[in-house]
């Protein structure tokens, strides 16, 4: 039996299929498993017909998430429910590397793909991979691995920060390691085993890359479009700026992203709560227009920048030009 909107009892074999699913869909999570739909009373045929029906998708072999959860994600959000579907399907113990590391250590993820990434000594380890996995197959040294438990209790092995970074910078685009690295150094990874990794790695694959991008890391970018933002502004032909140096202004400290004190310039970004999902307050925005009211007040010029903005570097580049073009204009006049 179970009850309806209207409060009266539905015997089972009257209930459609989508109140069945629900019924029998584990309380408060995400994914279901074949196993948890099966102790919950529905057999091969109803699961197939849900499938059938698009009232399910199939992640992958053995995980399921209903349509109506996964229409509602944001695309890096199935990214991650990938990863949790293979975390609570694969057997054996995988050691998870590269961008699945990356989201398993909690950093920031920029268009890095929805596969699942796990490394392994070689294909005849253990370690499968099918279609929605990558699998790397190198040797990995002991210092290289942890063990994660994650939220549910799982344990989960997984390459360290550092050694993370380091996959990430060789296989990745320019970008989106920086972006990741940039975090990692926030959160405690160091760059000197970085740079050590990198030197004993001489001869394979992406080392080029990865020393490029272990030279552009720098962990006082507070978030994604900060890294993406300062990759431009260092491309420019003008002396770079402070990040996150501290202004007193009218008794009060600001921290803003980027700062030319010369020039009287401040960059900065706005748009990492459009892409994360991260929504200020209207007393968080009340409190930064006043904030700035005060910088313009004490001579200060400003350059906002959104994540729309980063798509055309070089508009990006003609604002901040155009701030220091005025400058030598008016020390000129």
């Amino acid at each position: 039996m179970t009850t309806t909107s209207t409060g009266k009892t539905q015997p089972m074999g009257q209930q459609t299929p989508t109140q069945r699913l629900a019924q029998a869909w584990p309380a408060g999570a995400p994914l279901a498993t074949t196993a948890q739909l099966m102790d919950a009373g529905l057999g091969d045929r109803t699961i197939a017909s849900a499938l059938k029906h698009g009232h399910v998708f199939r992640l992958r072999k053995g995980a399921y998430v209903q349509a109506q959860t996964w229409r509602a994600l944001k695309p890096w959000e199935q990214d991650r429910l990938r990863l949790l579907a293979h975390l609570v399907t694969v057997r054996g113990t995988p050691t998870y590397s590269h961008f699945s590391a990356a989201r398993l250590h909690g950093l920031f993820i920029w268009r890095c793909g929805p596969q699942v990434h796990v490394s392994a000594r070689s294909s005849a380890s253990g370690t499968s991979t099918p279609t929605d996995v990558v699998g790397h197959h190198e040797a990995l040294a002991v210092g290289d691995v942890r063990s994660m438990r994650l939220r549910n209790g799982q344990l989960v092995h997984v390459t360290t920060l550092e050694r993370t970074v380091v996959d990430c910078a060789r296989i990745g685009g320019f970008a989106e390691a920086v972006i990741i690295g940039d975090h990692a150094l926030r959160k405690g990874a160091r760059s000197e085993v970085m740079w050590a990794m990198v030197n004993d790695m001489v001869g394979r694959r992406g080392v080029r890359k990865a020393r490029r991008v272990l030279r552009a890391l720098n962990g006082r970018s507070e978030s994604p479009g900060e890294s993406r933002t300062r990759l431009i502004i260092a491309g420019m032909d003008i002396p770079q700026p402070e990040l996150q140096v501290e202004l007193l202004v009218e008794g009060r400290v600001y921290r803003p992203d980027f700062v030319w004190t010369e020039q009287r310039l401040i960059v900065e970004f706005d748009g990492d709560y459009k892409y994360f999902d991260f929504k200020p307050t209207a007393e968080v925005i009340l409190a930064e227009r006043k904030r700035e009211k005060r910088l313009m007040e004490a001579g200060w010029r400003f350059v906002r920048l959104e994540w729309k903005d980063l798509s055309n570097p070089a508009e990006v580049r003609r604002r901040i030009l155009a701030v220091f073009s005025a400058q030598r204009g008016s020390l000129a006049a």
